[in-house]
């Protein structure tokens, strides 16, 4: 004779409850344990796959107390203790496949096909536990389905987790928590197709006469609030440890930028005082090249000292920009329109074995940077993403206006909250490892081989964009490619129409006369010379002191102020504000390998100063003295910040 068969509605609800809650655990500790390395991740994995298990076994055990029937129901402790194994079993497989750096469709049906069944196992290991005086049959259509609905359970967990793990927003734990519900009550939807799938009947013994562990409501709810405290105390360990996890980045990322800057500090030392030898350098060169023959001998030796001189006037210019201490030009600029420029150029480099993608939004905001560094920043971050990538791949390219809150700006040093425009790059490269990423801005690091790369790209695009107000982001795993992406404070200024830009004139003489003021004397021989050939009349001061007295001694007019930028004890503003009071018309150029804010505000030049970086060759600066020659005086010197 069947047995009518009867659930508690109030255990069913609590068992759907603690699926839904180790639903979510599993979700959460997916990224733990992804982030976790060595013996930590070891012990996070043991760790998480208890609390999993010990979770979905919870509800099981609880959906069975819940179920209900005309006689008593009891369970053998040994099964019932058993059957915890391939819970946890289950759980271990899954956050194993999750926390790995690239999963597959097939690597997740596979899991999907070994956890489903594990987690059937431990249903009917649970019912084979039962101690009821009746006999006991199987539908086996429904045991079937109740297999199938586990393994497309797991294979929807494993989905969402491996989704889901790097998202710690608060739209991620949203979705963590709906997704854990859909999973609860697929799980639920297992357990319970397998219950309906036995049938009891008279007469007849299912396991021992005697004995066991008896089934009652307060069994029950004790198993329920068990699981709910294993399951909320794994919660907390990860929400804790995510939390001091999240202070040790900060700190991290805060002595980085504070090593950066450091960095940045010696490297612009440096670059300055080589700039000054690399003007005398290329200035002498150019002048031997215009005296030796091209058929001497001796002229291709001069050349070689020119191209060596001028890469290593390159390698200074990288080093400024690293260092923020650069001439920035900034005008207000759509990036889209950048890109779409260079795009041909884009291409051309990466080659035909990588694809470019670019995603880009049309109602984009503008932003101001300096159009040539900010082509600069892009064009290496895109041979960065070509070398990351020998046997081909993808490059995505993507633009959006986004806001930052104070969260996002407390993790970047400098950062403001508000509007800005973001460029993402996204490669499907061979990735980085952690240590490899709190590395890649440092100046000459690189991954690369002996005679590949001079490890100043990345470092020059660091420069670039926190000179230009903005940061840089990265997220990357081996493995799984990398992402950089590029913030920059939007502006609401219109975007100016394409100008034609006058040519320099082709003579770059005339007669006027120039006051030359520079400290180092190599340099000042050098411009001195230059200028003579070209036509003008030079007088030539080391200092402020000798130039205020040339200037004094000096019956007709000086039409140019040329001065290095800093100057011993005062600078080139200073010394052109004491010397403009008494010659009004005078114009200024200042010239220097090193920004200061005696003429610039944050790096970025004055729009009414003159300004030539070292280091130059004599036909830059007599093309740019000429230039300056010709246009209408200055109202007055520049003010000093």
């Amino acid at each position: 004779m069947p047995l009518h068969q009867s659930y508690s509605p109030t255990l069913v609800v609590l068992s759907v409850l603690i699926a839904s809650a180790a639903s979510y655990t599993a979700l959460s500790l997916a990224g733990r344990v992804t982030a976790a390395r060595g013996r930590e991740r070891l012990a996070w994995l043991a760790g998480g796959s208890c609390a999993m298990g010990l979770g979905i076994w919870s509800m099981h055990f609880v959906g069975m107390l819940a179920f209900h029937l005309p006689v008593p129901i009891a369970y053998r402790p040994g099964r019932v203790l058993l059957s915890i194994l391939p819970a946890v079993a289950a759980s271990a497989l899954a956050l194993v496949v999750v926390s790995r750096a690239r999963v597959g469709l097939a690597s997740l049906a596979v899991a999907a096909l070994c956890m489903g069944p594990a987690i059937a196992g431990m249903h009917y290991i649970g019912m084979a536990a039962l101690n009821v005086p009746a006999s006991l049959h199987w539908h086996a259509v429904l045991v079937t389905a109740s297999v199938a609905i586990a393994v497309v359970a797991s294979f929807a967990a494993l989905a969402l987790a491996y989704r889901l793990r790097a998202d710690a927003s608060a739209a991620g734990v949203a979705r963590r928590l709906a997704a854990a519900a859909v999973m609860g009550l697929a799980i639920a939807g297992m357990h319970y197709t397998g219950m309906a799938a036995a049938r009891f009947t008279l007469p007849g013994q299912t396991g021992t006469p005697v004995g066991g562990l008896l089934a009652s409501r307060d069994l029950a709810i004790g198993v329920s609030f068990g699981a709910l405290a294993i399951l909320a105390l794994s919660l907390l360990g990860s929400v804790a440890d995510q939390w001091v996890r999240r202070r040790a980045e900060a700190t991290e990322r805060r002595q980085q930028s504070q090593r950066l800057e450091a960095i940045g500090q010696l490297a612009g030392g440096i670059a300055h005082d080589f700039n000054n030898l690399l003007t005398a350098i290329l200035g002498n060169a150019a002048f031997l090249l215009d005296s030796t023959p091209p058929e001497d001998p001796r002229h291709e030796d001069v050349r070689e000292i020119e191209r060596a001189a001028t890469r290593a006037a390159e390698l200074t210019r990288q080093l400024l920009a690293f260092s923020r201490k650069q001439i920035l030009r900034p005008t207000t600029l759509d990036l889209n329109a950048v890109l779409g420029h260079i795009m041909r150029m884009l291409t051309r480099l990466v080659g035909e074995h990588i694809e470019i993608r670019l995603s880009l939004d049309p109602e984009l905001g503008a932003v101001r940077a300096d159009a040539a560094q900010l082509e600069q920043v892009i064009v290496n971050l895109v041979v960065n993403a070509r070398d990351a990538m020998p046997e081909g791949g993808k490059l995505t390219i993507e633009t959006q206006d986004v806001t930052l809150g104070p969260e996002f700006a407390g993790q970047h040093v400098g950062m403001a909250p508000g509007e800005y425009v973001l460029v993402a790059f996204t490669d499907t490269g061979i990735g980085m490892d952690p240590a490899t990423q709190s590395r890649i801005f440092e100046p000459f690091f690189t991954t690369k081989g002996l005679g590949h790369g001079t490890g100043l790209g990345l470092a020059t695009v660091y420069g670039i964009v926190k000179q230009s107000g903005g940061t840089v982001s990265v997220y990357s795993e081996p493995g799984r490619g990398s992402t950089f992406k590029l913030y920059l404070p939007r502006v609401t200024e219109a975007v100016p129409a394409g100008e034609d830009v006058a040519a320099p004139p082709l003579l770059a003489q005339g007669t006027e006369t120039i006051l030359l003021v520079e400290d180092e004397e190599a340099v000042r021989t050098l411009a001195a010379r230059a200028l003579r050939a070209c036509g003008y009349r030079l007088l030539v001061a080391s200092g402020s002191a000798e130039a205020v007295e040339a200037s004094g001694q000096q019956t007709g007019s000086i039409h140019l102020l040329l001065t290095d930028v800093i100057l011993p004890g005062t600078t080139g503003p200073r010394l052109a504000e004491t010397l403009g009071a008494a010659r009004a018309e005078m114009r200024v150029l200042y010239m220097s390998g090193f920004t200061e804010n005696a003429i610039v505000h944050h790096g970025v030049l004055d729009s009414d100063t003159e300004f030539i970086q070292k280091p130059f060759t004599p036909a830059a600066l007599a093309v740019k003295v000429r230039e300056v020659l010709a246009r209408r005086p200055a109202a007055g010197p520049p003010a000093e910040t």
